[in-house]
């Protein structure tokens, strides 16, 4: 047999015994298992009782059978390689050759095993017998089965590659067919007669083993020896095709790998399927190896149908490369807070879902979460329904799992962890109002976290008549009842839908929020946040999540906000990181139409937080579109390249287009199965007659044609939902279950057909342009009486006879029914109505998950109903409409709108009462396009209307006595008292407390000495009419007002516990951060250490953010970085923090603090010595800070421009610029008034102070220098009595520094060391450090 070389762990042996050895593996799977006997004498053999004991024996057989072949496979695989590859130390050398053809014999390689470790390695092992003898049957199929490579034997090492010429190149294939029969029939190696070579009396085995008898160096094609292929060929095309390969298979071989051995035989003499290289070989192989399922299976052969559509991507590997490159980088990109997003342009169906879906399972593999959102071009049902129920699904998922783990089933640990890691961290990212809130978008939320709904009430903002905020868990569907009420005894045609019923009370439409113009402000900002804590808490770098988004280009407004809000809006303080991959696709011609997806797009390769990989993707070249036809048709790639060039020359590689024209060949029989030759046969002539083109659509349009009348209406009925619809809202759109068992039929014809796909829970269409097709069958006019009818079968089915929420997901299906109708409407009163407050209602769901886009078309639809008669046919219903309208413009940023509903409203209503919502959005509109002005001109007169007047001018001592008066009011009360008080019940009242509520941050950035008189007013209404939720906001300012302004701070500080106490009593949770937020901001402060203040900003940030007030959420940060600078945090932090905070109002689009921010990071950069410019990282195009305070003081913001005078203070000082400093307090104190306080006038207080100390030594007969410094020392001297922690150190270099100023020395020199000592205490390290830098000053100054 030869002999066999040893190696520890490997095994060489030639090429022909290891063929023995897998003959004797295969006899032995077949039917005897050899086993060592009991002496070590010699192989015993008895039944392989194991292989075929099951139940499924014949499969277990079948697949032993594909076991050893896929064995043989692989082995001719390396054999191939072998002769393809060029040894790098081989390839230089001086004498080496080319192998010759009579070479490619099974004695010319060897064959290297490795030995798994388990099975001992031995010296005395000599050939294939001894190995079959020393071997037990398990140990030599375990050698067989492992990892093995070939090698040329010694004698031809020196021989590299061929040297191929039109002469040789068939007798190569020739070979090679006769040593892959050799593999592939071990058990039988002798060739079929019916393949013996005509020229020869013997077989082809006995000419191989003839030509095996010639020396190597003899060449057996020398010219007198070379046979006649060419009668050769006329011979062989006389015998049936069919005939040798069948011969072949009855030796259990699988049709193809017949087929793949006799062409290589016949390569040169049939012309079809002829290999052109090795390569050609080597694919082949390739092509069996990786579908096994089809080339190796003899059920597959005799398959008529061609299938498409098996997940499968061809073509390519170089953009499946891109993508697997951006999800292995998406872990190490989470510890920068950077995100990978794949962004995926082509034409419709070139392949972009199926590239996406392609690399799921090989990451899921490795521990990701693949989510998968895909949008629909026609309707999208409930407010960002496509991204919720993506959601939903997963966490469905995840609630199936817990209840198992916690049923004592068994589940796999790492998923279980998973599981309680992803719960636990979810209740603490989004805590349980952030729970409650999402539950609306995500149902799965309340089994998966049922314990938060059993024990939690929270603010849902929604409200009672009162302006109550709240919310209760354990009546969550209370919202919906009095609709509920309204449909509940509906008949079949609607009649019982009164008018005088609907609209009777106010509560039939809308709570009578009197804050919600307010709170569905912050609303998007809180579901966005949300969103993306729930995304931070589902992934991390161990369990990353791929998100993908597909057909982009049909997302709605809202989605496409919220997916740029997940990708884009990163929190660059936040510790925990989010470990997710964004994969977008869409269709490249229709990107432009969508402007919301140019802006999203723009938006998320502008950002810093991501890492954007961009792909195109066109047509297949030739051989992706040859492996995706060779996969349809079942055959070898090398018999379909004639046909595939045909059809990309037609098609040019456009997936769908190439199924569809396959698909036209086949109906007209140019593709056609034959059994006799088993396998796909084609007419080219008729294939290069035919072309496409014609539209896609229209194509599909006449396959659609080909289908009887019934089956195509039921199609376009079914094209009306978009791509899919499920099968119980089937039921409700069909007139009664008669049409709808037609309905079915004519669904499960289309099935059959291929044209629509069926689960178990939808009906859907295999594309969109199938779907469009359908669609576009009838006219627009005809296709929208389809939508109207179809919304109210199914309102008819369900909601108007009480068995359905008026907002529910069926509800929300037929109202966008109704809404793709467009203009078609209803002329009946008592269907009229009913259908606009449907509407009311879907719009008012929609406003309470942020979409606004959606719930201005569900106001606006309703008013159509509504009609020129809609106020006299139901005045409740119309001005709620109009309201809510312009409620909806507001939000959607639509500014120009606004006034035509709120001038709608005031013609047609006569008490004011009616008209103050819209007079509020007319306010905040002009406030949110920067006339604040104006909308505060506007506030004072409808102020004034409700009967409230304010003075005209306001002086300080008018502020006095204004705040003394409220502080004489509130001491007849106490806190107990105060909080027991009633709840306001006066409208007029609430709507002035509300509208002096909102518009008081624009009055305090304008004209702040208006907000004491504003804070006053609402504790008096507040004290005289009741209580409400703006009143714990007016008694903070009036806090405020008492103990900055009037320096009275137990005063101000006693009324701040009070104040969150009231929001407590009124559930309003969702206020509670920005209170906190400007209690400890804005006095606070003056009691407790600034180091906790700057902790408790921090908290404050995320508070506000999770109920989405990102406007206090950037307060929160610029006011935290101003604390840092007064608690001396390293200045390299500062600097990154105002970065960061620079860019997180630029992307979320609350400017409004910007310059203060960037005159703050202009200190930092200075002070640390960095030369970037902190205008143009903030973005704002201002060429220095001289030109900055030239703009805020024209503008008259004197907030901003007190941060400026405050930093260029401070920044001086540090650098000992002092005659700069004291010019500049020449020129901006007389600027500053007491009516200003707040953080900043105790930064610039104390440098101030310090500088007229030191000047006041330098111009001794300058005497406002010492009255400047004597009034910091007397400011801290009060602020020291309330906080010593705070103040002390800052109170004693001021004494110090005015001490020296007087000549004191001994004095002095004490005062600087009880200085430092006390900023050590109290850990100001930077102000002990310039208490030491002062001193050295002075020590130096004495000499």
């Amino acid at each position: 047999m030869g002999s066999i070389n040893v190696d520890p762990h490997r095994i060489i042996v030639p090429l022909k015994d290891w063929i023995a050895i897998s003959s004797f593996i295969k006899q032995g799977n077949r039917s005897e298992l050899p086993q060592k006997n009991a002496a070590g004498n010699g192989p015993s053999f008895q039944m392989n009782a194991g292989i075929c004991s099951s139940e499924n024996g014949v499969t277990n057989r079948e697949q032993v059978r594909i076991d050893d072949i896929m064995r043989s496979i692989r082995m001719a695989t390396l054999v191939v390689n072998r002769l393809l590859r060029k040894d790098d130390d081989l390839s230089d050398v001086e004498g080496t050759a080319s192998l010759k053809v009579h070479e490619i014999t099974v004695e010319s390689f060897l064959v290297e095993m490795r030995v798994p470790r388990e099975v001992p390695i031995t010296n005395s092992l000599s050939n294939a017998n001894d190995i079959m003898h020393e071997y037990t049957f398990s140990q030599i199929k375990s050698v067989l089965e492992s990892e093995f490579d070939v090698k040329l034997v010694p004698a031809l090492q020196n021989r590299v590659g061929f040297q191929v010429d039109e002469i040789l190149e068939h007798e190569i294939f020739r070979k090679l067919g006769i040593l892959f029969y050799e593999l592939v029939a071990q058990d039988e190696p002798s060739l079929p007669r019916s393949l013996s070579n005509p020229d020869h009396s013997g077989s082809f085995q006995q000419s191989v083993q003839c030509e095996g008898n010639l020396r190597n160096d003899e060449d057996p094609l020398a010219a007198d020896e070379v046979r006649d292929y060419k009668g050769t060929c006329k011979d062989l095309k006389k015998l049936d095709l069919a005939g040798p390969v069948d011969l072949l298979q009855q030796k259990s071989l699988p049709f193809f790998v017949c087929r793949l051995v006799i062409d290589l035989i016949e390569c040169g003499i049939c012309e079809e399927g002829i290999f052109h290289s090795l390569k050609d070989v080597k694919s082949e192989l390739t092509q069996i190896l990786n579908e096994p399922d089809i080339f190796l299976k003899e059920t597959n052969i005799g398959e008529m149908t061609m299938r498409f559509g098996s997940g499968k991507i061809f073509g390519r590997n170089d953009e499946l490369s891109s993508l697997i490159q951006a999800a292995l980088m998406t872990p190490f990109l989470a510890e920068s807070n950077v995100s990978t997003v794949v962004l995926i342009g082509g034409d419709p169906e070139a392949g972009k879902s199926t590239l996406v879906h392609a690399i799921k399972e090989p990451i899921c593999n490795h521990g990701w979460r693949f989510l998968s959102c895909k949008f629909d071009r026609l309707t999208e049902n409930q407010p960002l329904s496509t991204i919720s129920s993506t959601f939903n699904e997963f966490f469905q998922r995840i609630a199936t799992i817990l209840s198992e783990v916690e049923d004592g089933i068994r589940v796999d640990n790492a998923i279980s962890q998973y599981v309680r890691r992803t719960t636990s961290l979810i209740e603490t990212h989004l805590s349980a109002p952030g729970i409650v809130f999402l539950s609306n978008l995500i149902p799965s939320f309340r089994s998966l976290f049922a314990n938060v709904f059993q024990r939690v009430v929270v603010d849902n903002e929604d409200s009672d008549g009162d302006g109550e905020q709240r919310v209760s868990v354990e009546n969550e569907d209370s919202d919906f009842d009095d609709v509920q009420k309204e449909t509940s005894h509906g008949s079949e045609r609607h009649a019982s839908f009164n008018s005088d019923d609907i609209g009777a009370n106010n509560n039939d439409f809308v709570d009578d929020d009197s804050c919600d113009c307010l709170v569905s402000e912050t609303i998007k900002n809180r579901l966005h946040y949300l969103f993306q804590e729930l995304t931070q808490a589902i992934s991390s770098p161990d369990a990353p999540i791929m998100l993908f988004l597909d057909d982009l280009q049909w997302a709605d407004k809202e989605s496409l906000e919220l997916l740029t809000s997940l990708i884009v809006d990163v929190d660059q303080l936040d510790s925990h990181q989010r470990c997710i991959s964004f994969v977008g696709t869409y269709r490249s011609n229709e990107k432009y139409k969508n402007q919301s997806l140019v802006d999203c797009i723009e938006s998320i390769e502008r950002s810093n937080a991501t890492q954007v990989t961009r792909m195109q993707l066109g047509g297949m070249d030739i051989e992706g579109t040859n492996a995706m036809i060779a996969d349809a048709l079942k055959l070898p790639i090398r018999l379909t390249r004639p046909l595939s060039v045909a059809v990309h020359q037609k098609t040019l590689g456009n997936p769908l287009f190439v199924k569809v024209f396959l698909t036209m060949l086949f109906e007209e029989h140019a593709i056609s199965y034959s059994f006799k030759k088993k396998r796909w046969l084609w007419d080219m002539n008729i294939i290069h007659q035919r072309s496409m083109d014609r539209e896609l659509a229209a194509i599909l349009s006449e396959k659609l044609l080909s289908m009887s009348r019934e089956v195509q209406e039921t199609l376009t009925f079914v094209a009306c939902f978009g791509m899919r619809i499920r099968k119980d809202v089937l039921s409700m759109a069909s007139y009664d279950s008669e049409e709808a068992s037609r309905i079915l039929s004519c669904l499960k014809i289309a099935v059959k057909e291929s044209i629509l796909d069926e689960d178990d829970e939808y009906f859907s269409f295999p594309h969109d342009l199938i779907q469009q097709a359908a669609y576009e069958r009838v006219p627009k006019e005809v296709a929208f009486s389809y939508h109207f009818n179809i919304g109210l079968r199914i309102l008819k089915n369900s909601v108007f006879k009480g068995q359905t929420d008026p907002i529910s997901l069926v509800s929300f299906v037929a109202l966008d029914q109704i809404l793709a109708a467009k203009s078609v409407t209803v002329s009946e009163p008592a269907l009229r109505v009913p259908l606009a407050a449907l509407f009311l209602r879907a719009g008012r769901y929609s406003l309470g998950v942020a979409a606004f886009p959606s719930a201005l078309s569900y106001f606006e639809r309703g008013l159509s109903f509504m009609g020129d008669d809609g106020w006299e046919l139901n005045f409740e219903l119309s001005l709620r409409l109009h309201e809510s309208a312009c409620h909806a413009c507001y939000l959607t940023a639509l500014p120009d709108r606004v006034p035509t509903y709120v001038d709608e409203v005031i013609s047609h209503t006569e008490n004011f009462m009616d008209q103050v919502k819209c007079h509020h959005m007319a306010m905040r509109t002009l406030a949110s396009t920067g006339k604040i002005k104006k909308a505060i001109y506007k506030f004072f007169e409808v102020m004034k209307e409700l009967g409230e007047e304010f003075p005209d001018k306001v002086d300080p001592s008018l502020i006095f006595s204004t705040l003394t008066s409220t502080k004489d009011d509130l001491s007849k009360y106490s806190t107990e008292d105060l909080l027991n008080s009633p709840k306001m019940t006066d409208k007029r009242k609430q709507w002035a407390i509300i509208l002096m509520g909102s518009m008081s941050p624009y009055i305090f950035m304008v004209t702040p000495m208006l907000s004491p008189m504003i804070s006053a007013r609402i504790v008096f209404l507040s004290l005289r009419y009741g209580l409400t939720t703006e009143s714990a906001f007016g008694l903070f300012m009036y806090s405020y007002g008492i103990g900055c302004l009037l320096q009275d701070i137990d005063e101000g500080h006693r009324w701040i516990r009070t104040s969150r106490l009231m929001l407590e009593r009124f559930n309003a949770t969702s206020q509670y951060p920005k209170l906190k937020c400007v209690q400890y901001a804005f006095l606070i402060y003056l009691k407790e250490p600034f180091q906790s203040i700057t902790s408790v900003l921090l908290d404050c940030r995320q508070e506000t953010m999770m109920v989405g007030d990102i406007e206090y959420a950037i307060f929160s940060s610029t006011w935290r970085g101003q604390f840092a600078v007064l608690t001396g945090e390293h200045l390299s932090q500062v600097e990154k923090e105002c970065d960061s905070l620079s860019k997180d109002m630029i992307r979320l689009k609350q400017t409004q603090s910007i310059l203060d921010n960037a005159s703050m990071h202009s200190m930092a950069l200075q002070l640390i010595g960095s030369s970037k410019d902190p205008f143009a990282l903030s973005g704002v195009s201002f060429k220095d800070e001289d030109e900055v305070l030239e703009f805020v003081e024209k503008s008259g913001n004197k907030a901003h421009a007190i941060s400026i005078y405050t930093y260029r203070v401070v920044t001086a000082c540090f650098f000992q610029r002092y005659e700069d400093a004291a010019e500049m307090i020449e020129k901006y104190h007389s600027k500053l008034t007491k009516e200003d306080f707040r953080i900043h006038t105790v930064i610039y207080t104390f440098y101030v102070g310090l500088i007229a100390f030191r000047t006041a030594r330098a111009q001794p007969h300058v005497e406002k220098w010492s009255k400047i410094g004597g009034r910091a020392i007397r400011s801290y001297q009060t602020w020291a009595k309330h906080s010593e922690w705070n103040f002390e150190n800052k109170l004693l270099l001021l004494e110090a520094e005015w001490l020296l100023t007087k000549g004191e020395y001994d004095s002095a020199e004490k005062k600087y060391v009880a200085s430092m000592e006390s900023a050590h205490r109290h850990k100001f390290v930077h102000e002990e450090g310039l208490a030491m830098a002062l001193m050295s000053h002075y020590f130096k100054s004495r000499g």
